[in-house]
């Protein structure tokens, strides 16, 4: 039974490290602000005046005005896995599809100008997420005759959740030239993850479902983050930020169902060796982001915007799980760092109307895509505008169509080849902001 609870650590670990997705590379999710999306999320040398400086620019926050706001990103999207010849099950399933799923990603922010060179404010977002389903039977009846993906010994319905309190200080060191802005992230994690177990190998059960297995639990840390802005001249500007890597401690439990084989004699075995529901121990480390961009001011009207972002992944090497009753587990990994690469234009139509375009590529972080992590490498399309509704209140939209090219994996990690997983997403993002005092560029 102990393969049972490493695989089950394994499945936290997968979430953890894995995953959008709900949405990105890994589980990056860059959808707090329906401004800043409609830019692919280019923007860290000139950052939407919503208060997502907070996330996207902390330095931008001593050059926007004061301001609130809140919207919510809608992702939806789904995957299918299709069998190579040679192997397809023996009932004849050829393809497994993932119903496309809707998930609701909420965020707001608030700037306050303290005076003309100093501004504070705070974020509340989900910067990392996941949340995964594919088709099985119920534990109880293993054999009902609908879609029972085999995938399911890795992981058939996983979430994971972070979220992120940012209070953020920032101030102009040179008046409307050099800014700097610094600030705490307190990290709010949890996750959920449902597996299938297969029986022991030296009772002859390697290939019999005898277990479903549920691992959760949640917890909170604390990490930083930072940045700077600089206009080099009046047409041109340059920014940075970074998010540091934030270590979250994980305390949940372990749940184990025994799964009926139909073979009396059988099951009473599984039953006695089955292991105890117990508790479990982690640490989750989201990665490091490292951002550095470029805007260049075309025109009055016209702002060109690129940005380049590097996220550590690598920091995945080894996840120890510790568990209650059972030995510890140190389970390996191997992701990889990933580079991002986005390009944007924001166009004022006129004083009250603005209109945005971008696209975005990112590589992958998993090495191989699997049921847990059906991703790959990413191409982003997005459309935006904006509406000043008055002077001080505004709206924006957004929608991105995520184009992932069909990636071969397995249906355990480590394992061969077994097909070909093809995903495909949408966003549609809301944002209101209302701007109140008298400061801001």
């Amino acid at each position: 039974m102990r393969r049972s609870l490493a695989i089950a650590g394994a499945a936290a670990v997968a979430c953890a490290a894995a995953g959008t997705p709900l949405h990105a590379q890994g589980s990056s999710v860059d959808q707090q602000s329906a401004c800043m999306a409609g830019r692919v999320g280019a923007g860290v040398a000139m950052p939407c005046d919503d208060g997502s400086a907070v996330y996207f620019s902390p330095a931008g926050l001593a050059q926007s005005p004061s301001v609130v706001s809140a919207g919510v990103a809608f992702v939806r999207a789904g995957s299918t896995f299709r069998y190579d010849q040679g192997m397809v099950p023996a009932d004849g399933t050829t393809s497994v599809e993932r119903p496309e799923e809707t998930i609701p990603v909420p965020q707001a922010f608030i700037n306050y100008r303290a005076s003309d060179r100093l501004a504070v404010g705070i974020g509340a977002l989900a910067p990392y997420g996941l949340g995964l389903e594919w088709p099985v039977c119920e534990a109880t009846t293993p054999n009902c005759g609908d879609t029972n993906f085999e995938g399911r010994f890795t992981g058939y319905d996983n979430t994971l959740r972070g979220l992120y309190i940012q209070p953020t200080v920032a101030y102009q060191v040179v008046p409307d030239r050099f800014s700097v802005g610094v600030g705490v992230d307190y990290v709010m994690g949890s996750i959920e993850v449902h597996r299938r177990q297969f029986g022991p190998a030296n009772l002859g059960l390697g290939n019999t479902e005898i277990a479903d297995v549920t691992l959760e639990g949640d917890g909170n840390g604390l990490t930083y983050h930072l940045g700077a802005l600089l206009r080099l001249d009046p047409r041109t500007s340059l920014g940075v930020r970074y998010l540091a890597s934030a270590e979250v401690d994980i305390e949940g439990d372990a749940a184990f169902v025994q799964v009926p084989t139909g073979n009396a004699g059988v099951d009473a075995l599984i039953g006695a060796s089955l292991p105890a529901d117990q508790g479990v121990q982690s640490t989750i480390e989201f990665p490091a982001q490292l951002v550095v961009g470029l805007a260049y001011r075309a025109s009055s009207r016209l702002n060109l915007l690129g940005d380049f972002q590097r996220t550590y992944w690598s920091s995945f090497d080894a996840f120890p799980v510790d568990f209650e009753t059972t030995d510890d587990q140190t389970l390996e990994l191997g992701y990889s760092s990933t580079n991002t690469f986005r390009l944007a234009a924001d166009f004022a139509a006129n004083d009250a109307l603005n209109l945005r375009a971008g696209f975005r590529y990112n590589e992958a972080a998993s090495p191989r895509a699997t049921p847990f992590l059906p991703e790959g490498e990413r191409n982003y399309y997005t459309l935006g505008l904006g509406y000043r509704v008055t002077r001080a209140l505004s709206t924006d939209f957004s929608f991105q169509y995520i184009n992932q090219p069909d990636r071969a994996g397995a249906l355990i990690p480590g394992g061969p080849r077994a097909g070909i997983y093809e995903a495909t997403g949408m966003v549609f993002n809301f944002t209101l902001a209302y701007r109140f005092g008298g400061r801001g560029r």
